[in-house]
């Protein structure tokens, strides 16, 4: 049986090019208005659809803050960067040298201000796998404010090129 490199599998599952997002959440003990709420974060590219019917979604996460909020309230925002919010997958991913992304509150959990896309969710569903947790979650508001997307690919942050669209 042939063994896998953790490294070997890193650089090749790096080869398949996603978004990224923003995976936000509130301390559940604190109290959750626009003026008086503690946002917590984690970068992720391992955020997606898994129906439309009825709107659902998936994302993967370590132990961490995130995590423990996540499992404590139930909820979690999701934020899909522009290609000009590097800064703010810098930042929550332990880079902290920019300055603190701002969050709003559109229905009652806390996206980014600027996104591509926003999601407010409401874990349905967790399983453990490996040194991960799967949170499954039903989509209760989302919405977009355009843009073009963050990519990653390679381990390296990427921008879409303009006008090379093919069309079938």
């Amino acid at each position: 049986m042939l063994t896998l490199d953790s490294q070997q599998f890193r650089q090749q599952v790096g080869q398949f090019a996603t978004g990224v997002a923003v995976i936000s959440c509130t301390d559940p003990e604190m109290s959750c208005t626009e003026f008086d709420y503690a946002v917590h974060g984690a970068t992720v590219n391992s955020f997606t659809s898994v129906s439309v019917k009825p709107p659902t979604v998936m994302v993967s996460l370590m132990a961490g803050r995130a995590h423990q909020f996540i499992t404590g309230n139930g909820h979690f925002g999701a934020s899909v960067l522009t290609e000009e919010q590097q800064h703010c997958s810098d930042y929550f991913a332990g880079k902290r040298y920019a300055d603190t992304p701002e969050f709003t509150i559109r229905d009652r959990v806390p996206t980014l201000v600027d996104c591509l896309a926003w999601f407010e969710c409401e874990v349905i569903q967790r399983f453990e796998v490996h040194d991960h947790t799967v949170f499954v979650a039903r989509v209760l508001a989302c919405g977009s404010n355009g843009g073009s997307p963050l990519l990653f690919f390679g381990s390296q942050y990427h921008r879409p090129a303009l006008g090379r669209s093919r069309t079938s």
